[in-house]
């Protein structure tokens, strides 16, 4: 799959719609770790799926440390270039994902979950990565219960990884509103707190 993905890294940041849907996220994400009294101040972060690193550059500005983690060299190259004043960004891809050397206190996936080969064992692994009341957060495109060809994910499966993950506290709902190709889109955000 990284293949793909490496072939759209070099132009990746240059589509306003990736631009504004990872300022939103992030606005979504400050929103939802101060209702959930997680600080993102001096937190630990995991940026699960980075990709170029929109979300990862954000958390640096606000956390003490960030692992950004991806399957592209390519979009890692990206990452890279971006964090050179941050030394507290880690960057790595995996095949297997990486232990954590300390719990994360947030861990976020912007789009990327809907492509993991098993979404409810990656959610249930990254719980395992968080500290006892850390925070979980994916944000998706919401998947048709009725068409299987459909990008995304469903509510129901959403819900349901959350659940067998043991994450507690949390919602799935629609996350903020950005426009595609004319068209109004908004994706789905997840969240849970680690029980």
């Amino acid at each position: 799959m990284s293949s793909e993905w490496d072939e759209v890294a070099a132009a990746w940041d240059e589509a306003p719609t990736v631009r504004a849907y990872a300022a939103a996220a992030f606005e979504s994400l400050v929103d939802l770790a101060s209702m959930a009294g997680v600080d993102l101040d001096g937190a630990r972060a995991c940026d699960f799926g980075c990709g170029t690193g929109l979300l990862t550059d954000r958390l640096a500005e606000r956390c003490a440390s960030v692992d950004a983690i991806d399957t592209s060299p390519a979009m890692l190259a990206a990452v890279r270039a971006k964090i050179d004043d941050h030394r507290w960004v880690h960057v790595q891809t995996f095949d297997a994902l990486p232990p954590a050397a300390e719990p994360y206190d947030v861990v976020v996936c912007s789009s990327v979950l809907s492509f993991v080969d098993d979404h409810p064992d990656t959610v249930a692994d990254l719980t395992t990565r968080l500290r006892r009341g850390g925070l979980f957060v994916q944000w998706d495109w919401e998947a048709e219960p009725d068409d299987p060809d459909h990008a995304g994910l469903t509510r129901a499966a959403i819900e349901c990884a959350l659940a067998d993950a043991d994450l507690v506290g949390g919602t799935v709902e629609a996350a903020f509103t950005i426009e595609a190709d004319g068209e109004l889109m908004r994706p789905l955000c997840a969240w849970g707190l680690r029980r």
